[in-house]
């Protein structure tokens, strides 16, 4: 007899990171973004700090800030990204397959990102997986409703229960736990290294490949 969607646990997918590739997009909207602030962050490692809501990512790097410029600066962000660097990014190669037998096999899949529901659904769109997934959960750009309480919402609204929840942050992790989902670090994530320093126990998987057999696993 075969298993309706039903009787598979839900996977949940952080975006960047884990499903795309979009530090180049992110990195390129952010130094266009500076540059027309007038403002020079040329030192600044953005990579390791994608992740969280851009005015956290801007709090922690450039912490003495004025609030005015950091709003300038996310507005010019936004803008640039909007008609650029979105569509700079590309799907981590061997996720799109991934998705697709995990939809054939009966599998309902979720993102749960920090990346605000409107670029997070269009990047979808662009990459071709929006086709694979049941629902996307955008993030709070103010970054008061954290990624656990988004999560816990979702989980609460489909009346979903366990499931695995794949990501490369902190907050993925702390998903995972809110949610009681499986945790599976990817290891090809920006992340990756901050929460195995701070998670040793973690269970990374090295490429997207291996994710099928953690997720059969786990039911």
């Amino acid at each position: 007899m075969s298993r309706g969607r039903e009787d598979f646990l839900p996977v949940f997918f952080d975006l960047d990171g884990t499903l795309a590739d979009s530090a180049g997009g992110i990195i390129a909207s952010l130094e266009h973004a500076m540059s027309a602030c007038g403002l020079d962050a040329a030192t600044i490692d953005w990579q390791r700090h994608i992740g969280p809501p851009l005015p956290q990512m801007l709090a922690a790097t450039m912490p003495d800030l004025a609030p005015a410029v950091r709003a300038e600066i996310v507005s010019a962000f936004r803008a640039h990204y909007a008609v650029s660097g979105m569509f700079m990014t590309t799907a981590f190669p061997g996720i799109a397959e991934v998705l697709q037998l995990l939809s054939a096999r009966g599998r309902s899949l979720y993102v749960v990102t920090n990346k605000p529901q409107d670029p997070a659904e269009a990047i979808l769109r662009h990459l071709g997986l929006d086709r694979f997934v049941s629902r996307v959960v955008g993030g709070d750009p103010t970054g008061k409703v954290t990624k656990p309480e988004r999560a816990a919402a979702l989980v609460a609204e489909e009346r979903l229960s366990g499931g695995v929840f794949v990501g490369d942050g902190l907050d993925d992790l702390h998903a995972a736990e809110r949610i009681s989902a499986r945790f599976v670090l990817a290891g090809w994530g920006y992340g990756t290294a901050t929460v195995r320093a701070s998670a040793s126990h973690a269970e990374l998987v090295a490429q997207p490949d291996d994710l099928l057999r953690v997720i059969e696993e786990a039911g």
